[in-house]
């Protein structure tokens, strides 16, 4: 029995007792090149998100971000930031979305249409005031959306309709919904449907973008004018859709 013990002590055959050793140290070092890839992939995601923040800034400041100028205010090198964003068309993109918390900032818009009461005009200007005196204020955020979008259909247009990435959906028509839900007693779902639409050409930076190039409006003159839209629209729609009162 001693003899089979090898004279190690423990009690366990030495090819054994390798092997068990080997196993483990093996678990270890797995282990630790899994947590050393996940710590990279970490940095890679934190670096890319400094990178963003700081490029939103700028935005927020009206200063087209450049890589270089985004990677110094990230504190990192330019050639760290063009391992992450190839130009800057893809950095402004992400960036414009950070700068202006779109889901936050609807959110909070679809509550002040809320609190604005049952009257429908008055929720719609509500949304105007809000969403079109903000687009008007600050416009290069929400042109940039624009041009996003653009880049992104064009690029698209040489491949088969299958292999196409579908341009993201806004929220204009949930917002216009929200407006119109006082209606849901007079007008029915394909009606409201309808008006939602039709509402969507006059919200949002399209309208924007028409007042104040094509137009040529200032602010001022393209938020008179996108109230006077929204008022107009919503009051012959409601004139057409809504049944004639009932003749005694």
């Amino acid at each position: 029995m001693c003899a089979a013990s090898g004279g190690n002590g423990s009690g366990v055959e030495p090819d054994v007792l390798t092997v068990t050793l080997y196993h483990h140290a093996m678990v270890l070092s797995r282990h630790d090149k899994s947590l050393g890839t996940r710590e990279r992939v970490n940095q890679k995601a934190r670096t890319r998100s400094a990178l963003v923040s700081a490029a939103a800034r700028l935005l927020e400041q009206g200063r087209p971000p450049s890589i270089p100028d985004a990677a110094a205010e990230a504190l990192v090198s330019t050639a760290t930031a063009y391992r992450y964003f190839t130009n800057a068309e893809d950095l402004w993109a992400e960036a414009a979305v950070q700068a202006l918390d779109l889901d936050a900032w609807l959110d909070e818009v679809d509550r002040e249409i809320e609190n604005a009461g049952s009257d429908v005009a008055a929720r719609a200007e509500v949304a105007a005031r809000l969403v079109g005196g903000r687009m008007l204020a600050d416009q290069r955020p929400f042109r940039q959306l624009v041009k996003n979008s653009f880049e992104q259909w064009f690029a698209q247009q040489d491949l088969p309709h299958k292999d196409r990435t579908p341009l993201p959906a806004g929220r204009r028509n949930r917002t216009n919904q929200t407006i119109l839900e006082p209606l849901r007693d007079s007008l029915d779902d394909s009606q409201r449907e309808r008006l939602a639409r039709a509402l969507a050409l006059v919200s949002g930076t399209e309208a924007m973008i028409v007042l104040t190039d094509a137009v040529q409006l200032n602010a001022d003159e393209a938020l008179v004018t996108l109230l006077d839209a929204n008022r107009w629209l919503i009051a012959g729609a409601i004139a057409e859709l809504r049944p004639p009162p009932r003749k005694e």
